[in-house]
């Protein structure tokens, strides 16, 4: 529990990134989303081109999720720059063996070009550009993992080993460099054959799109998927692939793909039965279960004071999800903070692709560009589809299963951080880690008040002179801040169950002795 409290800590300023970079994506949607001109047209050419701008730069972020927080993993473990700059050589070494080792001839989602990697192909007069295997986040943990070791291992260089004659930081890029090559070439034949079965589970989703099972596990895979980066293996072929269905129109016009059936139907004059089943979802969960999620989080905080410094972030977040909603962001800081969360969040949000089929309720949206950092499911696409009668049935499911997830959303989250957060297997060991913290802090007697927040705990003492660092430091505690009123330490999301834990002793043991 402590190392993975330490990687939430260490992958703090990764989330802020990429929290930024959906921050400008979702300004530059809003501005050029064609349904939000419907009811307000942008004139200023500043804000447009800003709003490109905006989403560009976005973009560019999300698309490299995996590379920030390798680098952010790796510059905060080591406190020096030479790990991250290591784990950038060993990472494009990675992907340009990769690139050079792995069949061309897999469905073109399987390829991304990161970083620009690629070169140019010509077989039998025929010209192709190569482009590394998608890796995502398995391919960048691997890389920190080795990069670590390496940098490890050099600074345990020998005067007689075989790099004796180099310092350590050239003796850590040797080593990265042999490492992310041998993992290179060892990928280049194992993730194909990933690749391969996750195809095989795909064929079998595509045999019955009417099934409410085969769409719970398309949406337990797209949330999985997207999670590690690489969501366009799943999103491409049921978004604009044959796999998300096919329909002839009138004009023998053949439309394939779930997304690219909806954006077409109105010029095509044509209907689909089922057209948006892979992004009805969508509406739910951004309008109404990650903003419910979000104000669980915000009451979670047990100061009122200091809850309400936060109401600006939390609303600014629910209402960013709503108007442009993309559940990743949420979902990056449950990894990292809250497993146990996450799980019930892929579970509950796959179960709605099955719930909404059941109930006939399809509402797609319009889409054409990349599906890393496509916003399904927003408010304004959510509106506008309100003055179509034939929508009156999937407005109002969406709605009322809204609602009641909102309410699920809210009631687990709480009851995560109140009571499953930490320790399921042993009841004891919170009330122990309490009585260790009071001790370090210098007894229950100087102990003014304790404050929690989703992720850290506040506690205000008498006298700072009493506490034990020492004593701190053999518990499960990332980072202490010593403020004039106490202490503030980051032990992630038990943080809550700690706090109620240490309010138990301390009227324990304040509570008035009677003959």
């Amino acid at each position: 529990m402590k190392k993975w409290n330490l990687l939430f800590e260490n992958c703090r300023l990764p989330l802020r990134i990429v929290a930024f970079g959906f921050v400008l994506l979702a300004f530059g949607n809003l501005i050029l989303n064609d349904n939000v001109n419907i009811f307000y047209t942008f004139q200023s050419t500043f804000l447009i081109n800003l709003a490109h701008i905006a989403k560009e730069i976005g973009h560019i972020i999300i698309v490299n999720i995996p590379l920030i927080f390798m680098m952010g993993m790796m510059s905060k473990r080591a406190n020096s720059t030479a790990p991250a700059l290591l784990a950038f050589v060993g990472y494009v070494t990675f992907q340009v063996m990769m690139m050079l080792l792995t069949p061309n001839d897999l469905a073109s989602e399987a390829y991304y070009s990161v970083l620009g990697i690629s070169y140019t192909a010509t077989t039998q007069n025929i010209t192709s550009t190569i482009f590394p295997m998608q890796t995502g986040m398995v391919g960048s943990f691997i890389v920190a993992l080795l990069t670590r070791y390496a940098y490890l291992r050099s600074r345990r260089k020998s005067m007689y080993s075989f790099l004796s004659f180099t310092n350590k930081d050239t003796a850590g890029l040797v080593y990265t460099l042999v490492l992310c090559m041998i993992a290179g070439v060892l990928m280049s034949y194992i993730w194909p054959i990933a690749y391969n079965s996750l195809e095989d589970v795909i064929a079998w989703i595509a045999e019955d799109l009417s099934d409410p099972f085969h769409l719970f596990v398309y949406g337990l895979f797209d949330r999985l998927l997207s999670l590690l980066g690489m969501g366009e293996f799943i999103r491409q072929p049921f978004w604009f692939g044959v796999e998300g269905g096919t329909y002839s129109t009138i004009a023998s016009q053949t439309l394939t793909g779930d997304v690219a059936i909806w954006s077409a139907m109105p010029e095509a004059l044509a209907t689909f039965d089922g057209a948006g089943r892979f992004i009805t979802p969508y509406y739910v969960l951004n309008m109404f279960a990650i903003p419910a999620l979000y104000f669980a989080l915000y009451r979670t905080t047990s100061n009122r004071k200091r809850r309400h410094k936060t109401i600006i972030f939390y609303a600014g977040a629910m209402l960013m999800s709503i108007i442009c909603g993309n559940p990743l962001m949420v979902e990056l800081v449950l990894l990292f903070a809250s497993p146990l969360l996450l799980l019930f969040h892929l579970v509950a949000s796959a179960s709605l692709f099955g719930i909404l089929a059941l109930n006939e309720a399809y509402l797609g949206f319009n889409y054409s560009g990349s599906t890393i950092s496509a916003m399904p499911g927003s408010f304004p696409d959510f509106i506008i589809n309100a003055r179509a009668t034939q929508f009156t049935h999937t407005m109002i499911v969406i709605v009322l299963v809204g609602i009641i997830f909102a309410i699920i959303y809210f009631l687990a989250t709480r009851a995560y951080y109140e009571f499953l957060a930490y320790d399921l297997s042993s009841t004891n060991k919170a009330e122990r880690f309490a009585h260790h913290l009071i001790e370090a802090c210098g007894g229950e007697r100087n102990v003014a008040d304790v404050i929690s927040s989703p992720f850290d705990l506040e506690i205000k003492l008498f006298d700072l002179e009493l506490v034990s660092y020492e004593k701190i430091k053999k518990l499960e505690v990332n980072r202490v801040i010593e403020t004039k009123d106490g202490l503030e330490l980051n032990i992630g999301s038990p943080s809550t169950i700690i706090r109620k834990r240490i309010n138990k002793i301390l009227a324990s043991e304040r509570r008035p002795i009677h003959d």
